[in-house]
C-alpha cells in the first residue's frame, strides 16, 4: 500500500500527535522500563506523524520499531514485579522475540505480518496486565482501560484489513484509544 498511496493519511498523520501528547500530560514514571515506554510512546508520536504523512518507507520502520519497543519495555516493566514466577524465562523469551521481530518486519515481504506480530506480542502484555492486576485487587479498574486499548486495537485492525468510506477512520480511534487506555494502566502500576 505504501508504493500505491500517493497521497499523505492527513488524518492519521495528525491524530499521531495525540500518543506523544498522552504521556506528557499523565506524566513520566519513575520505573525505568515505564520511562522507557514514555519516552518511546511520545517518539513514537512523532514517528507516526512522519510515517502517515509522507508514507515512506523509514517512517514506517521508525513507527514500528518504536511500537515494538515500548511494547518489549512494558512487558520488562510487568517482569520487575515480584508477582511472575519464572521471570529469567520470560525476560530471556521477550528479548528474543523482540529482536527476531524487528529482524523480520525490516523485510518487505513480511511487511504484511506486523498487524498479526504485533497483536500476538500485545497479548501477551495483556495477559501478563491481567495477571497482576489479579493479584493487586485492580482487576475491575485495569480490565476498564484495557477495554479502550482493546477497542483501539479492534478499530486499527478493521480499518487495515477491510477498509471502506465508514472505517478508514479506524486508524485514527487507534491513534488516540490505544495508548490512552495503556497509559492510563502505567500509571496504575
Amino acid at each position: 500500500r505504501l508504493q500505491n498511496n500517493s497521497s499523505p493519511e492527513i488524518l492519521n498523520a495528525y491524530s499521531s500527535f495525540i500518543i506523544s501528547i498522552i504521556p506528557i500530560i499523565q506524566g513520566i514514571p519513575n520505573n525505568k522500563y515505564l520511562k522507557n515506554v514514555s519516552y518511546l510512546l511520545i517518539f513514537n508520536g512523532f514517528f507516526s506523524f512522519y510515517y502517515h504523512y509522507n508514507l515512506s518507507w523509514l517512517g514506517k520502520h521508525l513507527d514500528e520499531v518504536s511500537m515494538i519497543l515500548a511494547n518489549y519495555n512494558g512487558i520488562c516493566a510487568l517482569l520487575s514485579t515480584n508477582v511472575i514466577n519464572n521471570k529469567e524465562t520470560y525476560s530471556i523469551f521477550n528479548l528474543l522475540f523482540a529482536c527476531l521481530f524487528i529482524s523480520f518486519n525490516t523485510l518487505p515481504n513480511y511487511d504484511f505480518l506486523f498487524p498479526y506480530i504485533f497483536g500476538l506480542y500485545s497479548g501477551a502484555t495483556i495477559y501478563l496486565v491481567r495477571e497482576i492486576a489479579l493479584l493487586h485487587n485492580v482487576k475491575k479498574t485495569v480490565d476498564l482501560y484495557l477495554s479502550y486499548s482493546i477497542f483501539g486495537m479492534l478499530a486499527w485492525v478493521i480499518s487495515e484489513y477491510y477498509c471502506n468510506e465508514v472505517t478508514k477512520y479506524g486508524h485514527l480511534l487507534w491513534h488516540l484509544f490505544f495508548p490512552f487506555g495503556f497509559y492510563k494502566i502505567i500509571k496504575i502500576y
